[in-house]
């Protein structure tokens, strides 16, 4: 098989979105965005390993910077792949910068915002009781959606910690606030088992039909009771943490990510909100 050849296209994608899913451990959500990037890169590229029509086609459709520079790393990582497995000539891939874009501040719920609005959600129905634990387990330890949705009875223990599956396939085990292991408890206790049947197996959180609760219906909870996305409460969580004085390492470690730099943004967010804060509070601000 060869990737320039339209015939085996659709199938040497194939082989690579099952290798993201299965061998690099990648959600569904990852998995979609990459299968999207590389059909359009195909679709639109006769020359493949030449980006300067893809990159002008982009432009024309107005997508943004950030978007762009996502997409050109997802097809070069793929076409890296093909060239290993010998499907592509690695010579033909053509040198591309990436595209100098400002990088946007996570948004941030101040920590009175988001106690309130915790404490006061609703806790009596079936969904509420486990809307409830999603959202504070969430705050809690800063969990993706995909890790929320993968989440399985016995990762919770009770000392009042959680496994969590992170991206790559890597287990890491998170401490989780007292609010947060009693929200679960009640939730264990109650409406998970209203909810469970034959098509629950040992999934934590389930949807109405009682299998696994879906990351897109996740994503729906959140932004019906908080307002906003699940990314959102994970910057919260992590710059409330170094705002309180946690070390920045602990942080990484926390959020499950790979590389320092990543993390590095919350020391930014932290700053801004500080020099917010001084020009509110300073009689010269």
């Amino acid at each position: 098989m060869n990737l320039t050849n339209k015939k085996y296209q659709d199938k040497i994608v194939k082989e690579y979105l099952a290798y993201l899913s299965k061998v690099k451990g990648y959600s569904s959500h990852t998995v979609t965005s990459y299968e999207y990037d590389i059909f359009q890169y195909l679709e639109i590229n006769q020359d493949i390993g030449e980006f300067s029509l893809y990159l002008k086609l982009l432009s024309r459709k107005n997508y943004a910077k950030s978007t762009i520079n996502r997409k050109i790393t997802s097809i070069k990582t793929f076409l890296k792949w093909a060239s290993k497995m010998d499907y592509f000539d690695a010579t033909l891939i053509q040198t591309v910068t990436n595209l100098k874009s400002e990088k946007k501040l996570p948004n941030i719920l101040s920590s009175s915002y988001i106690n309130k609005l915790l404490d006061e959600l609703p806790f009596q129905t079936t969904k509420e009781i486990r809307d409830k634990a999603i959202l504070e387990l969430m705050y809690s330890s800063g969990l993706r959606v995909s890790e929320v949705a993968n989440l399985k009875i016995q990762n919770f223990k009770l000392n009042k910690s959680i496994k969590v599956l992170g991206k790559g396939s890597k287990e890491r085990v998170l401490p989780i606030t007292a609010r947060a292991g009693k929200s679960i408890s009640s939730y264990l206790k109650v409406a998970r088992i209203e909810l469970a049947n034959n098509k629950s197996h040992d999934y934590m959180f389930l949807g109405i039909r009682g299998g696994q609760l879906s990351e897109r219906e996740i994503r729906r909870i959140v932004n019906l009771r908080v307002g906003t996305f699940p990314h959102s409460l994970r910057h919260t969580f992590a710059t409330h943490l170094l705002e309180g004085g946690a070390d920045l390492r602990v942080v990484q470690e926390l959020l499950g990510h790979n590389d320092p730099t990543t993390t590095q943004i919350y020391t930014h967010v932290s700053k801004k909100q500080l020099k917010e804060k001084f020009k509110q509070s300073h009689p010269r601000g």
